[in-house]
């Protein structure tokens, strides 16, 4: 009873009254200026490679409070202005860098690009709340990123003299490499991912590479062919295709790769068809060489030739071999022989080296057509006498189904 007493005589809670201030609090005086001169300081830290005074967080919270005072604009402008003069002088010291050793001002060059990455990437951190706010609400604004490209390449393009000579380095490097040297590909990489950042690898770099690329190819491949075999030189072709290719993979951009196949295989290639076909196609044929038939066929496959040149000197060879065969009266003992020879090892080429391509076949067909009635109806009485000896003799030391494989081939000669 007398707890409940007590309880019903206490006072009631009191409330919290949060009142208005009577007068807004006012910045301090100079705080834009002197919250600039912080974050300036900084910047140029970062940029001289020094350390820098203040916690990362105490500047983000700099950058924070300008932002939340409507003080956004003058800040990204003297950012902007900070950067554009390091850039400037940076791309300066390359203007006046006279070393005749190309490799030397690549990777003086690559240095400035790596600095200028990693420092946007830094002052990125520091203003990350001017970037997300501000520059994000303006269209016409570009993130503190792309800005950083955007004045890199203005830069650069105001000397001329620097892309020349870079581009020039570039190509001397990668000729260095087409001749066998080792060479610093991550330093073609890192170049070349530059040039593609900003903008101006298709125009700076890439037409000259391909340009580059069809003369070195044009001039190696009149002298490889003079001085190698057939077989040597397309397998040289096969190497450079691939070595091409490897390039693409480890340093050059992926768009270069139709253009830089097309001036390759139109150079090693397309241009010498008929040269390597007149050089070396007979005596391959004759040999069997089914391997270099294939990569023959495959290569020219690239340029379309396969279908056309290759398939005409297929068709050539097949004509002329077996008329001679045909035409020898010397050699009707053993003519039915020779032919059904002569046709297995034509098939073995055309399945193996020609994948059994149906152009090839129809010529084929169309040359023991030609060559085969060349004396009228000799040769097929040649096949009559062939055929009735195997039926004569039966399957004498061999068996049905070998029997059965002879007449069939003979048969095909006989139609």
């Amino acid at each position: 009873m007398i707890a409940a007493s007590s309880s019903s005589s206490a006072a009631p809670p009191r409330k919290l009254v949060i009142k208005p201030l009577k007068t807004k609090p006012k910045l301090p005086e100079n705080f834009e200026d002197d919250t600039w001169a912080k974050l300036q300081a900084a910047v140029r830290a970062v940029h001289a490679k020094q350390a820098v005074r203040h916690s990362l967080e105490e500047l983000y919270r700099a950058v924070e409070d300008l932002c939340l005072h409507s003080m956004a604009a003058r800040a990204h402008e003297r950012l902007q202005r900070e950067c554009e003069a390091h850039i400037d002088a940076r791309l300066t010291t390359l203007v006046q860098h006279q070393t005749p050793d190309s490799q030397a001002f690549l990777a003086l060059v690559d240095g400035c690009w790596r600095d200028h990455c990693e420092q946007m990437l830094t002052i990125r951190s520091v203003f990350l709340y001017l970037d997300r706010t501000h520059v994000m609400q303006s269209a016409a604004k570009k993130s503190l990123w792309d800005m950083g490209l955007q004045l890199f390449r203005a830069h650069l393009e105001r000397r001329p003299e620097v892309v020349t000579k870079t581009v020039a380095g570039l190509l001397l490097l990668i000729e260095k490499e087409r001749n066998g040297d080792q060479v610093e590909r991550g330093l073609l990489h890192s170049l070349l991912r530059m040039y593609h950042d900003l903008g101006l690898y298709p125009s700076e770099f890439e037409g000259r590479f391909v340009d580059a690329t069809t003369r070195y190819y044009a001039a190696e491949a009149e002298a490889r062919l003079a001085a190698t075999d057939v077989p040597t030189y397309l397998r040289h072709v096969d190497g450079r295709l691939a070595a091409e290719e490897a390039r693409v993979q480890h340093y050059l951009q992926p768009a270069t790769r139709r253009p830089l196949r097309q001036a390759a295989v139109a150079t090693l290639l397309a241009a010498h068809v008929d040269a390597i076909l007149e050089k070396g196609f007979v005596a391959l044929m004759d040999a069997s060489r089914v391997d270099d038939l294939k990569r023959m066929y495959h290569l020219f496959s690239l340029v379309g030739a396969h279908a056309t040149s290759l398939r005409t000197a297929w068709s050539k060879y097949v004509k002329k071999v077996g008329a001679e065969m045909v035409g020898d009266v010397e050699r009707e003992k053993n003519l039915v022989t020779e032919l059904l020879g002569f046709k297995a090892r034509l098939d073995a080429v055309h399945g193996g080296a020609f994948e059994s391509h149906e152009l090839f076949a129809h010529s084929l067909k169309e040359g023991f057509e030609c060559f085969i009635n060349t004396r009228q109806n000799k040769p097929a009485e040649l096949v009559a006498r062939y055929i009735d000896g195997k039926l004569r003799a039966g399957n004498k030391g061999t068996s049905d189904e070998e029997l059965e494989d002879e007449l069939d081939r003979a048969m095909t000669l006989f139609r």
